[in-house]
């Protein structure tokens, strides 16, 4: 599935063009690299690979410096029948470097894309509702009063469950989010992430 979603910044229009299939190959989706993992990698065949990236944008320089951040949110049920989630976790995925460094950033650029390819996060629930919501911001620095604003947003994800002993996946389409979307993460990232400025 392929989506394009306009966004506006420092007065210029561009385009933010968002891919996500289900990944079809190991090598090409990078899972061949994670070697012992504890898992197959071709277990992660048939979860989601997304990609995202700015296609379009009127702006240069200096302007073309954007960062992307992600919310997840984990919906964990004990049984496939159950209509509410025993558990439920939402946080910032950062990679472990950058969140020691205090750091909310996916990824960053000139200008940013963005690639994720979640898998096997099951555990012991019979059932995950797995769901990331993607945001285009600007990147702090003087420039924009070193602000961390909301560009542009989507929601992706997928569910999978265990069925008769075999592990089932189902992804989730991808959605456009409004600005009530990131502003609803703010107190999520000001507490965790409490050395930066949101907007």
């Amino acid at each position: 599935m392929t989506l394009e979603i306009p966004f506006v910044h420092q007065d210029r229009p561009g385009v933010v063009t968002v891919q996500c299939a289900p990944n079809d190959s190991v090598e090409r989706s990078g899972f061949d690299l994670l070697q012992g993992v504890g898992f197959d990698p071709s277990l992660c065949l048939g979860y989601p690979t997304m990609r995202a990236w700015v296609s379009e944008y009127a702006g240069t320089g200096y302007r073309t410096l954007l960062a992307w951040i992600q919310i997840v949110t984990d919906c964990f049920y004990s049984r496939l029948e159950d209509a509410a989630p025993e558990r439920v976790v939402a946080e910032v995925d950062a990679s472990e470097h950058l969140r020691a460094l205090g750091v909310p950033f996916f990824a960053h650029g000139f200008p940013a894309a963005i690639y994720d390819a979640p898998c096997n996060n099951l555990g012991a629930a019979a059932r995950l509702e797995w769901s990331a919501e993607t945001f285009l911001v600007t990147f702090p620095t003087r420039l924009n009063g070193n602000q961390v604003a909301y560009l542009a947003g989507f929601r992706w994800g997928y569910v999978e469950w265990l069925e008769d002993g075999q592990r089932r996946v189902a992804l989730q389409p991808v959605a456009a989010l409004e600005r009530p979307a990131w502003e609803a993460h703010l107190p999520l990232l000001k507490r965790e992430y409490p050395g930066w400025r949101y907007v």
